[in-house]
């Protein structure tokens, strides 16, 4: 009787450690696993080239992005990325589409002894799961986002055609080390012999110094992306937001509906991608790169990365911004939407730097919903509540992700939801539930 994606998640949830769920504790600090794994699918990711993506923030959408653009250009594009946010099976798109839950019942049926006896972590099998997609589909090229740092992630076994490295900061740390120097190493063990390696703009001096030491004992070509694109204006159409971001030496212009200020790392990171690519004989035009551009969280999807949401006349901006980097990146935004949001639907995950983050948002001049995700993961939102007063964040706490949600959008017209990948993912949960 072949089983539903629903039922093969829960099996899968089950059975085996997941980081969304156990956190540090499903992490294997080796490649062992997922070498054995990969042997026994017989290396399908040999079969296509891949693009590996590493980072401490960005590297979603730069994977989006560069899936996109790609797509756009004609290709056939595998795009692996990760957590999911609704379905396991959202970590294995083709040209933006899930696989048909009767090839994914029928190979997790075929592997589930291998996959218990074996005992692969949840993330390990659905690397395996994705690489073995890709090469039913005959795909062309794959996008492949690391999951957590870079050298003993399970992604690490690829030999990619080139690989990037978006962003450097503190993260973590528990797993990767207490200074950037070693972050930066375990993310810069993407880095692969004689194959060209992308580093973001701006990445903090010892982070640069330590990936250009990788670089070079690897003899693989290095990349710099020398400036990030400058956020500007806005454009509304079709019950979306659009952001522009301009080449401050060319002038250039880009549309893009992933609309936070830190996007312009991003995008300049994807244009020295796109660059190296087209030394490489890609064929990648201007056009596919403006189409893929403009709508990379639509098409490839991409959710939570300043993402806007209208729902009739109530306006939600949802962002998965979980440490103090990207709440400082998100204060920066703020300071400038077109639409403020009122009040703030806030969760953490327990392992976080809560304070640090909130000290770099600045406190909050409106109502707080403080709750938490349906994990283990997550930190109790009275800790929360606790931990936020004192630094000018007001507000009750809620019972689930789903009651603040609503509870916020009944009494303000545009709200923020923030704090946590798994508590963005409850929320677009609940708003897919709401009325039209």
């Amino acid at each position: 009787m072949p089983r539903t994606l629903a039922q093969w998640q829960a099996w899968l949830y089950e059975r085996l450690q997941a980081y969304e769920q156990a956190g540090r504790k499903a992490l294997h600090p080796t490649l062992a696993f997922i070498e054995k794994w990969d042997a026994a699918l017989g290396h399908p990711h040999r079969r296509y080239p891949i693009l590996h993506i590493a980072g401490t923030n960005g590297k979603g959408s730069v994977a989006a992005l560069l899936a996109n653009i790609l797509r756009q250009a004609g290709y056939k594009v595998g795009f692996h990325t990760s957590p999911h946010f609704f379905t396991f099976t959202e970590r294995l798109r083709v040209n933006g589409q899930e696989p048909p839950a009767a090839w994914v019942d029928a190979f997790l049926e075929r592997w589930a002894n291998f996959i218990t006896t074996e005992n692969l972590s949840f993330f390990e099998v659905t690397v395996g799961l994705s690489l073995a997609w890709f090469a039913e589909a005959a795909v062309d090229i794959a996008v492949v986002e690391v999951g957590l740092g870079g050298t003993w992630d399970a992604t690490n076994i690829i030999s990619p055609l080139l690989s990037v490295i978006t962003s450097i900061g503190w993260d973590h740390m528990e797993v990767l080390g207490a200074s950037l120097e070693a972050i930066a190493t375990q993310k810069a063990g993407i880095i692969k012999p004689f194959r060209p390696v992308v580093l973001g703009p701006e990445l903090p001096p010892a982070a640069l110094t330590a990936c250009q030491r990788v670089a070079t004992l690897r003899q693989a070509p290095l990349y710099i992306t020398p400036y990030p694109l400058l956020a500007e204006g806005w454009v509304e159409s079709d019950s979306a937001l659009y952001r522009l971001f301009r080449d401050p030496q060319t002038g250039t212009l880009w549309e893009c509906d992933l609309t936070g200020d830190y996007q312009g790392y991003n995008l300049a990171t994807v244009l020295q991608v796109v660059g190296v690519l087209r030394l490489m004989g890609w064929k990648i035009s201007d056009m596919a790169l403006r189409l893929g551009i403009r709508r990379a969280a639509q098409e490839a999807p991409l959710y939570g990365r300043g993402q806007w949401v209208r729902k009739k006349d109530r306006w939600l901006l949802l962002d998965v911004a979980h440490n103090e980097p990207a709440f400082w990146a998100l204060r920066q935004f703020l300071s400038h939407v077109p639409i403020k949001p009122q009040a703030l639907v806030l969760g953490f995950s327990r392992e976080k730097a809560v304070e640090a983050a909130l000290k770099a948002l600045g406190g909050w001049p409106g109502e707080v919903f403080f709750t938490a995700a349906r994990t283990s993961r997550a930190l109790p939102a009275e800790q929360l509540k606790a931990l936020a007063e004192p630094l000018g964040y007001l507000g009750a706490v809620y019972p689930s992700v789903e009651v603040a949600l609503r509870t916020a959008l009944e009494k303000y017209a545009s709200v923020l939801v923030t704090g946590s990948l798994f508590l963005v993912a409850e929320a677009l949960a609940a708003l897919r539930a709401l009325p039209e």
